[in-house]
């Protein structure tokens, strides 16, 4: 699912209107000025102390050793980002003496110097990185197949396995790689040491801890995790922008007429841990009882789905029944039992012509007032769909009133 995402994108030159710290990341290539709908990856430069004159001469490189860390497993909002740090083997004193530790273990400012100084002079020729920003909404749809489930382990393992790849495909002779582990570690590192024969595979707990170029790249996760969260462009606000930028007229219509469209979203939303007071807050206070939450919100989470059940309408969605569950109340035999139930659509362009700001609060009360006959998960991914399309009615009904 995610091979065909995992592409470095070239970027323009950064927003004026990002705070200083936002442009010094986006100058670096990362799109924090973008709403984060799909995962995508960047890769630095390859550092000269990790190739050769002729970039297909790959085994006369020089050995390099490269670690792997991720950040945000665990929170309820947000991307998990995934980092690699690779050196060659005989800088790893170098990359020893930098400082370098567990993220977690070190102060916001700490982490920000020492990510820093890998783009500084004494280190960017020496030690070349990447990340994989795994969006929440890439997350949701994975964790949420109705069949075949594509669980955090299993995103984790072939993320890494991808940054592992694109490296060596870019000419960077591998031949040690150090892992915090995801799971049992000797099950992990079998698992890659045979997708990568010949490279020397160590997957440990608190690698992060043991290993500096681990800790490396948990600085570079942690740091463009952080930087992601903090710059969150929401997507459902982007559409408004678009729609009424330098128009004054359609903007005062639509604030007179429908002020709550345009609401600006918080992002105080503290460290997105379910166990975060702040992150509790920004949940409650930014769920809408029938299409839940924005793209920023992981709904495979349990604390996504009970909060949606307590405090949620309760939704039915008649075109999308289970055909098996109907045709075992019937005592017939279904034909479509075993194919695939689509999500919800999004609808053309032309629907919203025909779709008034009335006829969608109809629909709300209306789909209010029904029983639910969807489980706490398929309500939580058909919500996720739904919600989008719910702000583009709003926005588009709204302006052509």
């Amino acid at each position: 699912m995610l091979g065909k995402l995992l592409t470095a994108r070239p970027r323009g030159p950064p927003a004026a209107d990002l705070q200083p710290r936002a442009q010094e990341l986006c100058g670096l290539g990362l799109p924090l000025d973008q709403p984060l709908t799909a995962t995508w990856s960047h890769y630095t430069p390859v550092p000269a102390a990790c190739r050769v004159a002729t970039s297909t001469e790959v085994l006369n490189s020089p050995p390099c050793m490269l670690g792997v860390d991720e950040a945000g497993r665990g929170p309820v909002l947000g991307p998990m980002v995934y980092g690699i740090c690779y050196c060659p083997l005989e800088a790893k004193e170098i990359v020893a003496r930098a400082g370098f530790d567990d993220s977690k273990a070190l102060t916001e400012a700490k982490r920000d110097q020492l990510f820093d100084d890998l783009q500084a002079e004494a280190l960017c020729h020496t030690v070349g990185w990447a990340v994989t920003a795994l969006s929440p909404q890439d997350i949701s749809s994975a964790m949420l197949r109705r069949s075949a489930k594509y669980n955090l382990n299993a995103i984790a393992h072939d993320t890494t396995i991808n940054l592992i790849r694109a490296t060596l495909e870019r000419g960077v002779n591998i031949k040690e790689v150090y892992i915090d582990t995801v799971g049992p570690p000797e099950k992990y590192q079998a698992k890659l040491a045979k997708l990568f024969p010949g490279i020397k595979i160590t997957v440990a707990k608190k690698a992060d801890s043991l290993y500096p170029i681990v800790s490396a790249a948990s600085i570079c996760a942690k740091v463009i995790r952080d930087a992601i969260l903090k710059y969150w462009q929401f997507a459902e606000g982007q559409l408004l922008c678009d729609l009424s930028d330098n128009e004054d007229a359609k903007t005062s219509l639509l604030a007179a007429k429908h002020p709550s469209t345009l609401t600006a979203w918080s992002n105080e939303f503290g460290s997105g841990y379910p166990s975060d007071p702040s992150t509790v807050k920004w949940l409650k206070s930014h769920m809408d009882k029938v299409f839940g939450f924005p793209g920023i919100i992981r709904f495979g989470w349990s604390t996504c789905s009970k909060m949606l059940d307590d405090q949620g309408a309760a939704v039915h969605w008649p075109d999308y029944e289970d055909p098996a569950a109907s045709s075992r109340a019937s005592g017939k035999r279904s034909t479509t039992a075993n194919k695939p139930v689509p999500l919800v659509p999004r609808p053309s362009p032309s629907l919203f012509r025909h779709v008034s700001y009335p006829d969608l609060h109809k629909a709300k009360h209306q789909a209010t007032a029904n029983q639910s006959a969807s489980t706490a998960v398929q309500q939580s991914r058909l919500r996720s769909e739904a919600f989008f399309t719910s702000r583009r009615l709003h926005t588009v009904t709204a302006l052509q009133v």
